[in-house]
């Protein structure tokens, strides 16, 4: 499993507090010495037509990863949520965000202590608050959320694994009456790998209607060691595996899903294969690869995410070697687009994108800098051109 891991019930309720940016350092050992963040990066983007947009990840702060919420009112990002006062030697992290509306906000991730947790926080016009989610995996609980989406307040739905012994897949659904999210039964394909256990995972998650969701990431296939895409739909009722495209070539053991996009005009999802660039498009039911812009070679490359505002417009991006990674959809291709890399980084990726129109996008990473410096990354497509957007790290 990937160690991420929550908090969202009475086992952690009293950990977790809103602290303002100029909040004294908690308590533990931290002292003036650990007052500055030298890493923090960002994981998941999203924005409503209205004009706001938050951006979620984490910082690490002593010794510990702390969750991070950024917001865009217009005119400038800000720090909206940090939770400082955990108790020492906890992780905490959000790996995605999605939004309806301007008050209905919900960011996913994890927190590890002793234990693991699936964590949703919520945004509802006024405050920042931890929904219920339900204990998953063995050993009390072992489980971590890498995406969410949502169609609207009482259609949500967000995704991750949970360790059982083995990473299993996991699925958790909002249920608007008994306001909690509950689990929701979902297949895992993979077969027992070289000397360990079956996996299946999943990455990222997307909901266009109440009988229409996607769920996208990878399982292992077996001894020879190769680990293939996979795919499952909700139709109303249930969770199925749909096939997938695994193009790989000669000598090539993964294949893997990182990000999925559904709108009534396309659906695609996309993550790499053998170190390229891998797009896939829905098409009359059927997934199928559609080729992107190869990496040159000796590099490689790797998608994180997808956003879609029409079937000729959809934006993915990632990394291709050290540097940011932006391509665009017309309609017939997929082309590279000229993106600005921040100055000084010795490394540089994105990890989400969102989009509103044709004019107004969004994406996330991280850019990484000498002297163990990691800095949040945003840019903005403004319909014309892709340009840094300033935001500093959080300062506890």
């Amino acid at each position: 499993m990937a160690g991420r891991l929550r908090a969202g019930t009475a086992l952690t309720a009293g950990l977790l507090a809103v602290a303002a940016c100029g909040s004294a350092p908690p308590s533990g050992g931290r002292g003036p010495a650990a007052r500055q963040v030298t890493r923090a990066w960002l994981e998941g983007v999203t924005a409503t037509p209205g004009g706001n947009a938050w951006a979620v990840g984490s910082f690490r702060y002593a010794n510990d990863d702390l969750p991070l919420i950024e917001h865009w009112d217009g005119r400038r990002w800000t720090v909206a949520r940090t939770n400082l006062d955990l108790q020492a030697d906890s992780d905490t992290g959000l790996a995605g965000v999605a939004a309806t509306s301007a008050a209905n906000v919900l960011a996913a991730g994890w927190m590890s202590t002793q234990y693991g947790f699936a964590v949703v926080d919520r945004w509802d016009g006024a405050a920042w608050k931890e929904d219920q989610t339900p204990y998953a995996g063995c050993c009390f609980s072992a489980a971590s959320l890498s995406g969410v989406a949502a169609a609207s307040r009482a259609n949500a739905w967000a995704v991750g694994d949970k360790y059982t012994p083995g990473d299993r897949t996991l699925i958790l659904r909002w249920n608007p009456r008994a306001r909690m999210w509950v689990q929701v039964p979902s297949p895992n394909p993979g077969r027992a790998g070289r000397g360990g256990a079956a996996t299946s995972t999943l990455n990222g998650v997307a909901v266009r209607t109440v009988t229409d969701a996607w769920a996208v990431g990878g399982a292992s296939s077996g001894p020879s060691g190769q680990w293939n895409t996979l795919i499952e739909h909700w139709d109303g009722t249930s969770w199925t595996v749909v096939p997938s495209p695994d193009p790989s070539r000669a000598g090539c053991v993964r294949d893997d899903l990182s990000g999925v996009a559904a709108t009534n005009a396309a659906t695609w999802a996309v993550g790499d294969y053998c170190g390229a660039a891998l797009t896939l498009r829905l098409d009359d039911g059927q997934w199928q690869h559609v080729p992107a812009p190869s990496p040159p070679a000796g590099t490689s490359e790797h998608l994180a995410s997808v956003a879609v505002t029409s079937a000729a417009d959809a934006w993915a991006v990632g990394r291709i070697g050290s540097r940011i990674l932006i391509l665009h959809w017309n309609g017939t291709t997929w082309a590279t687009a000229a993106a600005p890399n921040p100055a000084g980084a010795t490394t540089a990726s994105l990890a989400s994108v969102t989009a509103t129109s044709p004019s107004i996008a969004w994406a996330v990473g991280q850019a990484d800098y000498p002297h163990h410096v990691t800095k949040l990354l945003i840019e903005r497509w403004d319909g014309t051109k892709w340009t840094l957007v300033p935001v500093p790290n959080p300062a506890p």
